[in-house]
């Protein structure tokens, strides 16, 4: 057992789980603030009431609100999180898919429903096994607001050293009797030929005594996600081991190939919410909360791959080299080999994941006159299977059509030595990989949890807190495959892409304006799913692993408060248990091997809020937090992609993060909905998890680009926080932040480089007016430069900006018409190499279009 007595930590703890001052029966003065909030809708409403919970909350603390059913201000949570100060977001395929909070990264922060803990999942293959939460799941529509808690609280879940989200969703009795809510809406990608088309509704009834409640909700959104991408794979290297060589024999320093790839998604997100509310006496009160959340994404992901190492040479007359001694341009030349591989083919990924996430809650509370003990008894579960199929298709009976020039020095230019090749399906055959299999994958959490909060008579300790918590969550991941003596059958059969002709596509990379480039190529349709099915071989479970966590917490918290100040100091003592089983190899006949890991942390925070004057406030909060390693990192298992020579190695024998952190600012509220504060933060972490990818030879994979992970050391991130927001009284609104970080990271090279995922500086401004016919919002997003792994590499990403608007036409009291573009600029990802002098990626999403109805009651 390895205890951690850390530094005081600084963080404003959020007081009664940060309830906004109209639900705290605390003072005359909340009840004044109430008043204030309630007499105004819409966005300045929702403003207020935001701005309200941040002032009142005794932690550093960002709120986000939906005053009303149906006015969340974007289309999705992780959309509204962007627009808070401190915080960055991710797009993998265009929508929000993960934050990065005070420069951390995703899964460093955590997502709370009502306060508990979320399991949750993803659809990507190749894309991990984190324990960030999967924002792609969630509608906004059944969010009344979120809470994001940037410092550590005693009484708050361990697990984030970036922040917190707590996502609240409605409660019956705290809304109308009979209060209904129903809304259509369409959407359209600019990318995409079709428009998808879906729904929402709310109804919530109490009985007129105001006992017992009801409300359920359901919605479907539906949307066509496109990323059309251009990238390289791997760092440029000498791969001569690999047989990458130019005509005369030298071994050229290039990337391991390249790819021309569209991926093509129908997208449909499914919220489903039952709650129920029943005061039962003065004293008790209990609640049963039910969430569904679903996730279907079918997609054809179809990459024309150039690949130097399936044999080809390069033309050595015809070959740029940069000043970095890198390969940038030249010309790819077909060489025979009995092997089969060629150096352009076509690999089309179909996949058809689902996935689901539920969450059951039983909450009760009984107040007495000076304490309260509250208990919650809860579970989540999370799983998704995905069935894929990948296929490689090229020309076997003439080679020499498969060769290609190239230039890397820009966003990239592929041009096929023979055009008809890449656009004929006929010419294409199979060989090489034909993969039928599922994944799988399963997130379980259960809960106890008890409370207690004792109200003190007098003095400076206003109430003292404390609780109790024992959490167990089990990950699991593996790879059901089908796919035995598949690839043979296919190719008896002769198979080739006029059998799953599928058309062309054709105007890909629009944003970069690349002439040249290549930009259209044969895409098959989903009928290699019948031939899949009818020909594939027995079930082998491959690549299995599991992550089980026992989680035992404690805390204390004491209140205080005095003329002029507030806040809470507390500990919280959390210890881990931890096992992790998996194989060897990853396949079934592989040895089986476990692995033990047992942790314990004491927490310890302050937060201190200090009235400089009625409406000036000072805030400081110091603690300690704790962040554990992802499940791919302590898995049991080597994972092994032999035809693109990667393999990543885990291992459970690894120490979670850990941060002393501190946080100074001030805000002065010059209006109920106005807004002028700056907040200083710094973050001292440790234990900080590297992820290294070197070549190397292992078992399965010679001269293999393997990524492992280590405890590397520490880092340090300090940054500050400026946040403005102002009502202009008549109709008009702004809110702007910009956010300065700046990060240092000691690799196990000795090198100190920037956090991974974290810009420098990142800013948001919103301006928007509302009056009683119509609403209007236009809010601009952009960060700097920023790194992050992306296809084998260590990308630096170039400076992303998104503008986003949305007009509301307030038909009458009940009906609403409303029309949003987001990433109106069709803004591009671009990542680069700077140490090589070459772009490695280009991204572009498109620019999505939503047109609805609303109607409320």
């Amino acid at each position: 057992m390895k205890t951690k007595l850390n530094r005081l930590t600084m963080g404003i703890l959020a007081s009664c789980c940060a309830l906004p001052a109209w639900a705290q029966d605390t003072s005359e003065a909340g009840a004044t603030d109430t008043t204030e909030i309630i007499q105004v809708r819409g966005i300045r409403a929702s403003v207020t009431k935001s701005l309200n919970n941040k002032r009142f909350s005794d932690s550093v603390l960002d709120s986000v609100t939906a005053e009303d059913i149906g006015d969340f201000p974007d289309k999705n949570i992780g959309d509204a999180l962007q627009r808070i100060p401190g915080v960055t977001v991710n797009r993998g395929f265009g929508e929000v898919d993960g934050v990065n909070i005070r420069g951390t990264s995703p899964q460093q922060s955590m997502v709370l429903l009502n306060g508990q803990n979320v399991a949750s999942v993803g659809w990507f293959d190749l894309g991990g096994f984190k324990r960030s939460f999967n924002f792609e799941l969630l509608s906004a529509d059944q969010i009344s607001s979120m809470n994001v808690y940037k410092s550590a609280q005693a009484d708050l879940n361990e697990g984030a050293m970036g922040g917190t989200v707590d996502l609240m969703t409605r409660k019956p009795l705290n809304m109308d009797a009979n209060t209904f809510y129903g809304a259509i809406e369409s959407s359209k990608n600019n990318n995409a030929s079709g428009v998808e088309t879906g729904y929402s509704g709310l109804y919530s009834w109490k009985n007129s005594e105001e006992k017992f409640g009801v409300l359920v909700a359901y919605s479907v959104e539906k949307q066509d996600v496109v990323r059309e991408t251009l990238s390289s794979f791997s760092v440029p290297l000498d791969f001569s081991a690999l047989g990458v060589l130019d005509t005369e024999g030298n071994a050229p320093i290039v990337p391991i190939g390249m790819a021309s790839i569209l991926f093509d998604e129908e997208r449909e997100r499914e919220s489903a919410q039952v709650s129920l509310q029943y005061q039962a006496t003065d004293n008790l009160s209990f609640a049963l909360d039910y969430n569904k959340f679903t996730l279907t994404n079918p997609h054809t992901n179809t990459a024309l791959f150039a690949f130097f190492h399936h044999n080809a040479v390069i033309d050595a007359d015809s070959q740029v080299v940069n000043d970095k001694g890198v390969t940038v341009a030249g010309e790819a030349i077909p060489v025979s080999q009995d092997s089969g591989l060629v150096p352009m083919f076509n690999n089309t990924v179909i996949r058809d994941p689902k996935m689901e996430t539920d969450v059951l809650n039983l909450s009760m509370e009984y107040a007495a006159d000076n304490w309260t003990l509250s208990g919650v008894a809860g579970r989540s579960e999370a799983k998704s299977r995905g069935m894929q199929s990948s296929t490689w298709w090229g020309n076997q009976e003439d080679k020499s059509k498969t060769g290609f020039t190239f230039d890397i020095s820009g966003p990239h230019i592929m041009d096929p030595t023979h055009p008809d090749y890449v656009q004929d399906h006929s010419q294409q055959q199979l060989y090489q990989e034909f993969s039928y299999l599922n994944n799988v994958r399963d997130h379980e959490i259960e809960y106890y949890q008890l409370d207690h909060k004792y109200l003190l008579g007098s003095g400076m300790i206003s109430s003292i807190e404390t609780g109790i918590k024992y959490q167990e969550q089990v990950f699991g991941a593996s790879q059901h495959t089908y796919d035995a003596g598949l690839l043979e059958k296919g190719m008896t059969a002769g198979l080739t892409l006029e059998d799953f002709n599928g058309g062309n596509v054709s105007g890909l990379h629009s944003k970069e304006g690349r002439q040249g480039t290549l930009t259209s190529f044969a895409v098959m349709n989903n009928d290699i799913w019948n031939f899949a099915e009818a020909n594939k071989g027995q079930l082998q479970i491959i690549k299995r692993f599991s992550v089980e966590e026992e989680i035992t917490s404690a805390y204390a918290k004491a209140n205080f408060e005095g003329a002029s100040f507030r806040g809470n100091v507390g500990l919280r003592y959390v210890q881990t248990d931890a096992l992790s089983l998996g194989t060897t190899d990853g396949t079934p006949t592989g040895d089986a091997l476990s692995g033990k890991k047992k942790y314990t942390n004491v927490l310890p925070s302050l937060n201190l809020v200090y009235d400089l004057s009625e409406d000036l406030l000072l805030r400081f909060a110091a603690g300690s937090t704790v962040s554990r390693p992802d499940y791919d990192q302590m898995q049991m298992l080597t994972d092994i992609t032999i035809h693109q020579k990667k393999a990543t190695v885990g291992s459970p024998d690894i120490e979670p993060y850990t941060s002393n952190q501190a946080d100074l600012g001030v805000e002065w509220y010059f209006n109920p909905a106005s807004l002028l504060s700056a907040t200083a933060f710094y973050k001292d972490i440790d234990d900080y998890i590297e992820q290294t990818t070197e070549q190397e030879s292992i078992d399965g994979c010679q001269n293999c680009q393997v990524t492992r992970f280590r405890n590397a050391g520490s880092s340090t991130v300090k940054g500050l926080e400026l946040q403005y927001q102002h009502d202009f009284g008549n109709g008009f609104g702004v809110q702007a932040n910009y956010t300065f970080t700046d990060s240092e990271l000691e690799q196990a090279s000795g090198d100190t480089v920037p956090m991974y995922e974290v810009s420098d500086n990142s800013y948001n401004l919103a301006a928007y007016y509302e009056s009683k016919v119509f609403t209007t919002r236009v809010a601009f997003n952009g960060r700097d430069e920023w790194t992050f792994n992306y296809n084998g590499a260590l990308v630096t990403a170039d400076p992303y900006k998104q503008v986003d608007a949305s007009i509301v036409w307030h038909v009458n009291e009940q009906l609403d018409v409303s029309l949003e573009g987001v990433n109106l600029l069709n803004e591009a990802r671009v990542g680069r190499l700077p140490e090589y002098g070459i772009v490695h990626n280009v991204d572009e999403f498109g620019t999505r279009y939503f047109i609805g109805v609303s109607y409320k009651l």
